[in-house]
C-alpha cells in the first residue's frame, strides 16, 4: 500500500487556508496546516482534519521569517520523511494610498505575501527532489495583473508571487515537481469582509457568476492541482474569480434574463 503523501499548508487554519486544508485531509493526506496565531481555530481546523486523517497535525509559525521557515520544513521533513504537497497560502491583504505607506508597511507586505512563499518552496521543494515528485500551489490574486488603487505594496507582491510560479516550474520540472499559482478574486473570509461590507454591492456587478466565492470554491482548484492527476498542469496562474473583470458591463446580462423571466 502506498504510503499517504504529506502536505503542508501555509496560514491553514483560517478562511481559504482551512477549507484547503480540510480538502487535503478528507483526500486522503496527511496535512500540516501551519499558523501564526488564532489558537482556536488552529484547534478547529486540526479536529476537522483528523476526522479523515489521524496522522494531520498543526504548527506555529511566522512563515515571513527564514529561519522559523527553515526550522518548521525540517520538523515536518524528519517527522514524515517526507514532503509532497506545498500550498503557500498565507498572506495579508490591505488597502493603503502611497503617500500613506512606510518602509515598514511594504516590508510587512511583501514579507508576508511572497518571501514567506520563496522560502516555504526553496525549503520544501529540497525534500520533493529526493522523491523525484512534488506539487505546488502558491496564493496569487487577481490583483497580481489588474491594478487597483491602494493596493500598490500587495499587487507588487502577488505579481512577484507569479513571477516565482512561473520560473521555479521550469527549475524544479526535471525533479518532477509542478508548480502553479490559484489567483483569487474576491473570496468571502474575515480578510475580504470588511471590503464586502463596504463595496461589496458594488463589486459583485462585475462577476460573470454574480457571487463572491467561497473557501470551498479555492479548495477544489487546489485540490486538483496538487492531486496526481494535476501533474502535467504547471508553470500556470489560474483564475478563480467568478469570471471578475472578464467582460465589461456584466451586470446587464443578469438584467437580461431577468427580463426574460430567467
Amino acid at each position: 500500500m502506498e504510503k499517504r503523501r504529506v502536505a503542508i499548508v501555509t496560514g491553514g487554519t483560517r478562511g481559504m487556508g482551512q477549507a484547503v486544508s480540510v480538502e487535503l485531509a478528507r483526500k486522503g493526506n496527511i496535512v500540516c496546516a501551519i499558523y501564526r496565531s488564532h489558537e482556536e481555530s488552529a484547534k478547529e481546523t486540526l479536529a476537522e482534519m483528523q476526522k479523515y486523517v489521524p496522522e494531520c497535525c498543526v504548527y506555529k509559525a511566522d512563515v515571513s521569517k527564514e529561519e522559523e521557515v527553515q526550522r518548521t520544513v525540517r520538523e515536518i521533513g524528519d517527522k514524515f520523511g517526507r514532503i509532497d504537497i506545498l500550498v503557500n497560502n498565507a498572506g495579508i491583504f490591505d488597502f493603503r494610498f502611497i503617500d500613506e505607506m512606510d518602509s515598514a508597511y511594504l516590508d510587512r507586505v511583501i514579507d508576508t505575501n511572497f518571501k514567506s512563499q520563496f522560502y516555504m518552496l526553496q525549503n520544501a521543494a529540497e525534500y520533493m527532489k529526493k522523491n523525484k515528485y512534488g506539487r505546488i500551489a502558491n496564493a496569487s490574486s487577481i490583483s497580481g495583473h489588474f491594478a487597483d488603487c491602494g493596493l500598490v505594496a500587495y499587487a507588487a507582491s502577488k505579481a512577484g508571487v507569479d513571477m516565482l510560479t512561473k520560473i521555479s516550474a521550469a527549475e524544479l520540472g526535471p525533479y518532477n515537481i509542478s508548480v502553479n499559482a490559484y489567483a483569487p478574486g474576491i473570496i468571502h473570509t474575515d480578510m475580504t469582509d470588511a471590503m464586502i461590507q463596504e463595496r461589496g454591492d458594488e463589486q459583485v456587478r462585475d462577476l460573470c457568476l454574480n457571487r463572491f466565492g467561497t473557501g470551498e470554491d479555492v479548495a477544489a482548484l487546489v485540490g486538483f492541482l496538487t492531486s496526481p492527476e494535476g501533474g502535467y498542469v504547471t508553470g500556470e496562474i489560474i483564475g478563480i474569480d467568478g469570471g471578475m473583470f472578464k467582460v465589461q458591463n456584466t451586470y446587464l446580462a443578469y438584467e437580461h434574463a431577468k427580463k426574460l423571466g430567467n
